[in-house]
């Protein structure tokens, strides 16, 4: 779910509030395209929004959570941007504790429904191995969807000037993982991911970002005795996102953040599972299948 604030100095004024099955960047474009977002560019804002800066947020709340939700706001509130609105009011705004006591407002609905996917999201999580343990099958995984490998992963990325020699011109799908050294048999892999437009760019944003910097957290020197190793392939697209997407459903990668931003601190050394384990688990020759129709079509 997310919400659009219209915000003048340290006054914050909810005008719309919306919830997408896409991702937030896809939506945002779009409502930049020919949604609320272009009508704030365009000056077509409800009388005395005109002057204010808009900004977004956005929760990790998905689904029907999200729905639910975003239900209750629209009944309790008259959102400008939601209803058509042509006047915003910039009266005073009631302080939290107030509104809290006050207001005819379902709270213990709202509890229910995030506590509900708070659940939710706790026990998918516990039925998930850690990816770490599945160096094996993913290897297995990617045979079989017949990656055309472009890196293999012999050579460790050190330094922002091992990135260079990534391609620059093209993107895809791409796991990273540690070993202990280049001729290791062990794997773990610790990130999924899918570079839309350029594996060096996307690896150079890992290796300087400081909240999702992969690369930058592997330099930091917190997993001694190991380092960091790239594998991109060709699938891109629709089909790079199917896998991605069963890779995270299926495992949990350790450097990959959840909804509240948390990353997992310990890397998984315990041995790592044969490929069997997986196979008999997991559905994944179904997903195979929906990738090899989408690289036909």
């Amino acid at each position: 779910s997310s919400g659009i604030n219209a915000e003048y100095g340290d006054e914050r004024y909810p005008i719309y509030v919306g919830a997408t099955k896409q991702s937030f960047k896809d939506r945002f474009t779009r409502h930049a395209e020919r949604g609320i977002i272009h009508q704030a560019w365009s000056g077509n804002l409800p009388q005395g929004a005109q002057e204010m800066g808009i900004y977004a947020y956005v929760t990790h709340y998905t689904g029907t959570a999200a729905k639910e939700i975003k239900s209750i706001l629209l009944k309790t509130f008259d959102f400008a941007l939601k209803t058509g609105r042509n006047q915003l009011d910039v009266s005073d705004i009631y302080p939290a504790e107030w509104t809290r006591h006050n207001l005819t407002f379902p709270w213990d609905e709202i509890k229910r429904i995030a506590d509900s996917q708070n659940s939710d999201e706790k026990e998918a999580e516990k039925k998930k191995s850690n990816s770490e343990v599945a160096g094996n099958f993913i290897r297995f995984l990617l045979d079989e969807l017949n990656c055309n490998v472009h890196i293999y992963d012999k050579d460790p990325i050190k330094s922002i000037d091992d990135v260079s020699k990534y391609p620059a011109n093209y993107g895809g799908l791409y796991l990273l993982y540690m070993k202990p050294d280049p001729n290791s048999d062990i794997r773990y892999p610790i990130y999924v991911g899918n570079a839309k437009k350029s594996f060096k760019a996307r690896f150079e944003r890992l290796a300087t970002c400081s909240f999702g910097g992969v690369l930058e957290r592997v330099w930091s020197g917190e997993f001694e005795g190991l380092e960091v190793y790239a594998i991109c392939t060709h699938h891109q697209g629709a089909a790079s996102t199917e896998i991605k997407r069963f890779l995270l459903q299926s495992f949990n990668f350790p450097f990959r953040r959840d909804r509240r931003g948390r990353m997992r601190r310990e890397l998984d050394r315990s041995e790592q599972l044969p490929e069997e384990v997986f196979k008999e688990k997991l559905s994944w020759r179904e997903m195979v299948e929906r990738v090899n129709n989408m690289d036909s079509a």
